[in-house]
């Protein structure tokens, strides 16, 4: 039992560094005015987050997985991993949450504006004047269903299922069975 509790307690550790490291570059993200408009913009930001977010979780591991002796089930991998994702799921989205909701109100607006913006300017002389104003609607449409609540929501779904296929990819790489004739694992070769 007290190796589940360790098991666990270093799984939500884990999660709450990687957390607080999206929580630090949302932060940086917001004071340089980095925003995610245009076409490639919000990949390269997803990328980004998601290097950084993988590259924290793997060292972490690893931490873990030397501490435990080096060896770890898939089964094992895949928990501490999509705890550790789960948790930094959980606090990123409360975060963003909360600065939507109480220091920002604007945020989501701001976006929009942008990316109408740079709509505009990528669509103008390619599509005519009525396709554009009904692109924007639709845009316009599709902000006035956004909330902070239905935001947070949808992220935490998305989270959950995108931690899962990251889990299972992470896990299956990073497991290691002890070898079966190894005689430094249990009880050795006669």
């Amino acid at each position: 039992m007290e190796n589940k509790k360790a098991f666990y307690n270093s799984a939500l550790k884990s999660g709450l560094i990687i957390g607080a490291v999206s929580i630090v570059v949302f932060i940086l993200m917001y004071v340089a005015d980095i925003k995610p408009v245009g076409i490639m913009m919000p990949i390269v930001i997803m990328l980004v987050g998601l290097a950084i977010s993988i590259g924290v979780l793997v060292y972490l591991f690893k931490s873990y997985k030397t501490q435990i002796g080096g060896y770890i089930t898939f089964g094992d991998a895949f928990l501490y991993c999509f705890i550790a994702l789960l948790a930094a799921t959980v606090l990123s989205s409360l975060f963003t949450f909360l600065f939507i909701q109480f220091i920002e109100p604007n945020y989501y607006m701001n976006i929009l504006e942008a990316q109408k913006t740079y709509m505009e300017n990528y669509l103008s002389g390619k599509v005519t004047e009525e396709q554009l104003a009904q692109t924007l609607d639709k845009m316009d449409a599709e902000a006035a269903k956004m909330t902070p609540v239905s935001n947070l929501i949808k992220g935490l779904v998305g989270g959950v299922i995108f931690d899962g296929i990251i889990a299972l990819i992470v896990g299956a790489i990073m497991k290691k069975k002890p070898e079966m004739f190894d005689s430094s694992s249990t009880g050795g070769v006669i």
